[in-house]
């Protein structure tokens, strides 16, 4: 594994990663850095974010485009891995992301407003899910994938008790919670996600879910039938492990709509505060003032 990075910021001064696990994307790579920049500017506060890439295995230049990345937008990391496995990226991005906040996204595959909300809204949850399945009117994906991803939710929640409708895909994530998860967790390829979150589930995290809106913007990289065998045999595997993991608590999960996430206001928020006291004890997050041009809020950041 190796990692390039630019010197020049302490990294105490970022608080929010964006990982991205890369294979093959030379062709939109540079565009979605240059669309989220001034996004996550605004989010985030310039400055206090980083693009964490992980180039797992790519055979084309995209290798070359994450070098510019790094470069153009310093405090941003790539790690490099020998082979493509996506599990095994979003790990050794999620654990070499710096910020105590991280989102993971796809080079193709974001939602501005999800990523708004969840930032706004932080201190709340310690892992919420974009789930395309939670509303059939913004899932625009070609009918196979939909019954893919129907099949192994329900595999999900019957073998496993899982009780939300969606495990892959985009994610906000408060990572002094979920790095000891991390470190338990043995899946890799595509069920790395889906074990952590079961992890995060039963051990009595706060967890949310948010409906996010997906387009096919290119054809499928496996056939169906590989990507179902890989899923049945990755399933029995992580059944075998999660026999050693009950729950420890009621599930802590909430669902919220998609008029919730675009057109939240400051009571909302300030309702999600008063909850997030509420979770820990009656101690509320600790405000970490941003600094100009960030928006108007504050960062919470909970003490447990």
């Amino acid at each position: 594994m190796g990692i390039s990075a630019v010197a020049g910021r302490h990294q105490d001064d970022i608080y929010l990663s964006v990982v991205v696990p890369i294979f093959n994307e030379e062709e939109v790579l540079m565009a979605m850095a240059e669309q989220l920049a001034p996004e996550l500017d605004a989010i985030a506060g310039i400055r206090r974010w980083q693009f964490v890439l992980v180039d797992n295995g790519s055979t084309d230049e995209s290798g070359a485009v994450c070098n510019a990345i790094v470069a153009r937008w310093p405090g941003s990391i790539c790690i490099r891995l020998a082979r493509p496995d996506y599990g095994d990226a979003l790990y050794h991005g999620l654990t070499g992301a710096v910020g105590t906040w991280a989102f993971i996204i796809n080079a193709d595959f974001w939602d501005v407003a999800f990523m708004r909300w969840c930032f706004r809204t932080r201190g709340s949850y310690d892992l919420v899910m974009g789930s395309k399945r939670a509303d059939v009117a913004l899932n625009n994906q070609h009918r196979y994938r939909k019954l893919l991803s129907w099949g192994l939710n329900i595999i999900l929640q019957t073998i496993f008790g899982f009780v939300g409708s969606d495990t892959h895909g985009l994610k906000f994530l408060y990572l002094p919670a979920l790095r000891p998860i991390f470190e338990t967790c043995v899946m890799r390829r595509g069920q790395f996600d889906t074990e952590f979150t079961l992890r995060a589930s039963r051990g009595g995290l706060w967890l949310a879910e948010v409906p996010v809106p997906i387009s096919e913007n290119r054809p499928p990289r496996n056939l169906m039938l590989t990507k179902i065998l890989r899923n049945l045999i990755d399933i029995a595997r992580l059944y075998h492990l999660m026999q050693a993991t009950p729950a420890t608590s009621a599930a802590r999960y909430h669902r919220w709509s998609r008029e919730d996430v675009e057109n939240e206001s400051a009571w909302q928020i300030s309702m999600l505060a008063e909850m997030a006291a509420s979770h820990r004890n009656n101690r509320a997050p600790t405000a970490v003032p941003l600094q100009a041009g960030a928006g108007k809020e504050s960062v919470m950041l909970r003490t447990r």
